[in-house]
């Protein structure tokens, strides 16, 4: 195999859950089916569910790069989504998608400071507001592109995934 799997650090004591993926439908990937890398626990069940769901058409991980400036550094950065999927809506109309699967915590939440301010409070908000501003400017930039190229953007969270029968 080509790549590698990223060496992830879990910040919060949790282990991440990490591999390769084999797909029971490989005709359905788009890329190198055998070559299918997973970096967590989430991004596994996502994957299960494109390979296995009679609505996806298509679908790949990691499929493209998307510039972004980030604005801790206000430079440009690779932005890598995490995944492309064709769906069938209905009998006449499929759909693209761009999918980034991320916690909501890292979105959808602006990080608050609160309570006794410690040093290690202090750091961990630092650490989330960063990752928090981060993603809000991928994700502008990813759904800039998307309507470029006449898909749609969208994030998976873990609510999504929590309703995913598999």
């Amino acid at each position: 195999m080509t790549n590698n799997i990223k060496n992830v650090r879990p910040t919060n004591k949790s282990v991440f859950k990490q591999g390769y993926y084999s797909p029971k439908y490989f005709k359905k990937y788009r890329g190198d089916y055998t070559n299918i890398i997973y970096r967590s626990s989430w991004e596994h069940r996502f994957m299960v569910y494109c390979d296995l769901s009679g609505h996806v058409l298509e679908w790949s991980s990691e499929p493209i790069s998307i510039d972004y400036i980030s604005p801790l550094d206000n430079r440009k950065h690779k932005y890598f989504i995490d995944f492309y999927m064709k769906i069938k809506v209905d009998d006449q109309n499929i759909k693209e998608y761009l999918i980034e699967v991320k916690p909501k915590k890292q979105y959808m939440v602006k990080p608050v400071l609160e309570g006794k301010k410690t040093p290690k409070k202090i750091e961990r908000y630092k650490n989330e507001m960063q990752t928090w501003l981060i993603n809000n400017a991928k994700f502008a930039a990813a759904i800039e592109y998307a309507q470029t190229v006449n898909m749609e953007f969208k994030i998976i969270n873990e609510s999504h995934l929590n309703g995913i029968k598999l």
